[in-house]
């Protein structure tokens, strides 16, 4: 009994010692100015990717996509463990309703394919968001990304200001940075489009933040950005 509880406990050190040595050689390549809180409109990235089966596409609802520091890459990336989402509360409700995976999935295939997809966001973005969310743990980035989209509630705001989905009524980009600086001057997001045949169609905005996760200005450089000028739909279907 005593050789099996040392042998646990040096299982126990050296595992430990793994990890440190792996986020130890975790490198963010570049000074961030600001992270993006970056939100995705379902029905629109399921028009243009021709997605049937999705679940997330029936969402009326304006989801997470991630929450990027922006002008860093990382460098040896520690990946996202098994473990994490036993730790990690209703995470499955989580993904079919608010942090969705927009891609090629169906019923059976939907929560596998949406872990890939948490495990992707944090091996590309979580760990260099440690200057700005304090922390190098994935659950408090996850944790912090969700508290921070739902406290955007992006789908009320545009309701309130007259942005209401519909296949026929049309936007400009311009109407909708208004909205935003009528509340906080100089805080401009960035609108993103996608373009399905000959019609733009409204499928992303990002909100830009600085170090204390307050709002700031995005300045206009996407490179989904909705055309000047250009007219698009907030589609409904």
């Amino acid at each position: 009994m005593h050789l099996l509880k040392c042998s646990l406990f040096i299982a126990i050190l050296l595992n430990s010692a793994f990890h440190s040595l792996l986020v130890n050689s975790v490198q963010c390549r570049g000074t961030p100015t600001s992270i993006l809180l970056t939100q995705r409109w379902a029905k629109t990235e399921c028009k243009a990717l021709n997605l049937k089966y999705n679940p997330a596409c029936k969402l009326e609802q304006w989801t997470l996509h991630g929450l990027w520091p922006d002008n860093v890459k990382v460098i040896d990336p520690v990946p996202l463990s098994e473990d994490f989402f036993n730790t990690f509360k209703d995470y499955k409700n989580i993904m079919m309703k608010e942090w969705t995976f927009l891609g090629i999935a169906d019923q059976n295939t939907y929560i596998t394919e949406t872990t890939t997809f948490w495990k992707h966001e944090w091996t590309k973005h979580g760990y260099c968001a440690k200057d700005f969310i304090g922390s190098e743990d994935p659950k408090i980035y996850f944790q912090k990304a969700l508290r921070l989209y739902r406290r955007a509630n992006l789908f009320s705001f545009l309701d309130r200001n007259g942005f209401k989905p519909n296949d026929t009524a049309t936007y400009k980009t311009y109407q909708i940075i208004d909205a935003f600086l009528a509340i906080k001057p100089y805080v401009r997001p960035i609108v993103n489009c996608r373009k399905v045949g000959n019609k733009y169609y409204l499928s992303e905005i990002i909100i830009c933040l600085n170090q204390n996760l307050k709002p700031v200005n995005c300045g206009t450089g996407d490179i989904n950005v909705c055309p000047e000028g250009a007219e698009f739909t907030y589609p409904r279907t």
